[in-house]
């Protein structure tokens, strides 16, 4: 018998929980005043030049010159607040189950990591892969660093977990929600789209992966 060594690949927003991890922080930032208003307008004119929301969450201006301990301190208070009730509740034994059958559990998500890191110390998963931010002397540039995990970047970055610590991915599992997740699922073998929007709806229809609403 041929043993393989596997993992299950979460998506954090619309699959562990509904919400948007970052626009419940970034409201929570507007809320306490914490954005200066040059930052702001700076993010601004950069989303109404790309005219893409998702183009535009990948600039994270709004954060440039912030200092990085006190940012953190405002995401673990989202968390414990906010995100942590709005887990959805068979995600806790999903997670077990996976880790009962001996696959390494992951996070990857698009978000901040300092969104991500109190889900990965809450679930105790294995492995991590978030929106990294670079931070000079204590304080955040407003830089990524590093391949944002979004749409095709995804992907390759599962294929990278797979070749760095041996994952044979056609027989393991990954969640998603959102239908620019496809890229990623379509390398497992056992595909899992999570509230499915409607593009990744019908491309998990046609392809045949499990759909969990």
């Amino acid at each position: 018998m041929t043993l393989h060594k596997t993992c299950a690949i979460f998506d954090l927003d619309g699959t562990i929980i509904r919400a948007s991890s970052e626009q419940v922080f970034l409201s929570t930032l507007l809320s306490q005043g914490e954005i200066p208003i040059p930052n702001l307008l700076a993010w601004t004119a950069h989303f109404l030049k790309v005219k893409s929301l998702s183009v535009a969450k990948t600039n994270k201006v709004y954060l440039r010159g912030l200092a990085v301990q006190p940012v953190h301190e405002i995401a673990r208070r989202c968390f414990v607040d906010i995100l942590r009730p709005s887990i959805a509740p068979h995600i806790s034994e999903l997670i077990h189950v996976h880790r009962a059958e001996g696959r390494t559990v992951v996070l990857m998500s698009g978000s901040l990591s300092l969104l991500v890191q109190p889900f990965h110390a809450y679930f105790e998963t294995d492995l991590m892969v978030a929106h990294e931010l670079e931070a000079v002397e204590g304080r955040f540039t407003g830089q990524r660093i590093g391949l944002h995990p979004y749409g095709e970047n995804k992907a390759k970055l599962a294929e990278q977990l797979a070749a760095e610590h041996g994952f044979d991915l056609r027989h393991s599992y990954a969640y998603g929600n959102h239908h620019t997740d496809a890229h990623k699922l379509a390398l497992f073998g056992h595909p899992v789209a999570v509230n499915p929007d409607r593009k990744l709806w019908k491309i998990a229809k046609e392809n045949g992966w499990q759909i969990v609403e």
